[in-house]
């Protein structure tokens, strides 16, 4: 099965990432809206095990199930990942549902994707901040991030969904596994990156 080796960076915001991205001649997308579904038993099972099962609208609609890796890497964010293109996400949610799997938690972010060579570098505004993440050959990670001029005191291996959590404890906030745009922020965001909701 396929290993996923990735790292994430929170920054202010993208301007230098922007310029970085352009000199060195990444190929990237256009910005666009992903919608998430988490997926779980009522039990939790899948969580206790440290499996995700996802449903994704976005770019393009895709299943994925990420599994936990065989070594552990403090490093790098480490999974074992299956992912496949969906025709009709609507159909295998029910389809999930039919098994006992319910939506345990959803999210969303604005993403603008970024190759070169081996490496992808994503751009992710989420309701909580802007990050980078990094996802290629583990010893490409560190060069990637230097030449993108990310300070490696930036980084973290954890979830977007453990960076939340981390984020309403810090604001002492209500717990919430949620993590979506309001209405109105949803529109600006859509309106200042050019992005058809």
């Amino acid at each position: 099965m396929p290993i996923e080796t990735e790292i994430k960076f929170f920054v202010e915001d993208f301007s230098q990432i922007h310029e970085r991205i352009n000199s060195l001649g990444y190929s990237c997308s256009d910005w666009y809206f992903e919608q998430n579904l988490v997926f779980d038993y009522e039990s939790g099972a899948l969580r206790q095990k440290d499996i995700l099962l996802r449903i994704r609208r976005g770019l393009a609609d895709k299943v994925t199930l990420k599994l936990p890796a065989d070594e552990i890497n403090l490093t790098y964010k480490q999974r074992e990942e299956l992912e496949s293109e969906l025709a009709d996400p609507g159909a295998m949610e029910k389809i999930f549902n039919c098994l006992g799997l319910q939506v345990w938690f959803r999210y969303e972010k604005f993403r603008r994707t970024c190759r070169l060579d081996e490496i992808k570098v994503c751009l992710d505004i989420l309701p909580f901040g802007y990050y980078v993440e990094l996802e290629g050959m583990e010893h490409k990670l560190n060069r990637a991030a230097e030449e993108l001029g990310i300070e490696y005191e930036q980084s973290s291996i954890k979830t977007y969904h453990e960076l939340h959590q981390d984020f309403q404890k810090e604001s002492g906030m209500e717990p919430d596994p949620n993590f979506v745009f309001s209405a109105g922020q949803k529109e600006i965001l859509a309106q200042k990156l050019n992005v058809k909701l």
